[in-house]
């Protein structure tokens, strides 16, 4: 068979035609793989981030097998927080530290911030102490470079109907940095110790399971 013979028969669509490409749907495949990855890590982010922390619990019962509850309280669904008394001559920072926690458990838990006369629980505290150490000094000037603040407070937690103590916390503290050589003095770090203090009380009302 000629050469000539051989592109005639091709013209024609005779002869073996040219091979498809097998893979012509596998960046189709991938692209449906890497979406539904996506998706699945974003509906885990939003669970996540709405407030509400759970946690797996297996039950031996075998009509409840493994199942998801909520890290705080199911029988609590308000609360009340009065002004935490001050006993420090740290001034104003009972406001600050109250203001914060109530911010907390609205971000935090399911329960809401509400008055006492209609609440399930109530949430009392006060500030014991309020101390500065120095860490570091400027070799220069014996000026302190770093200075921690730290916060101690006592609070309790208790249902108003029945007394029930739900939660009690003695000499519960959190410690916060300063700079004084970068202008900075002990209101920047009290600000930022009653922010991680706040944090720390509502992580203690998780339910004890």
């Amino acid at each position: 068979m000629n050469v000539s013979f051989k592109r005639s028969m091709i013209t024609r669509g005779v002869g073996p035609s040219p091979a498809r490409n097998s893979g012509a749907r596998t960046p189709r495949l991938y692209q449906y793989q890497i979406s539904t990855v996506i998706l699945c890590g974003l509906l885990t982010c939003l669970l996540s981030g709405c407030g509400y922390q759970q946690e797996g619990k297996y039950s031996d019962s075998p009509n409840n097998g493994y199942k998801w509850q909520s890290l705080y309280r199911q029988d609590v669904s308000t609360v009340a927080v009065p002004i935490f008394q001050n006993k420090t001559f740290f001034r104003g920072l009972e406001f600050q530290l109250t203001t914060a926690v109530d911010q907390q458990i609205e971000m935090r838990t399911p329960y809401k911030v509400v008055d006492r006369s209609v609440a399930d629980t109530v949430l009392e505290g006060e500030i014991t102490d309020v101390r500065t150490n120095p860490t570091t000094y400027s070799p220069n000037t014996v000026t302190p470079q770093e200075q921690l603040l730290t916060i101690t407070v006592n609070f309790t937690w208790k249902e108003i109907r029945t007394g029930k103590v739900l939660c009690q916390r003695k000499a519960f503290n959190q410690v916060a940095a300063y700079y004084p050589l970068l202008a900075e003095d002990n209101e920047v770090g009290a600000n930022d110790a009653t922010e991680r203090l706040a944090l720390g009380i509502v992580r203690e009302l998780e339910a004890d399971w």
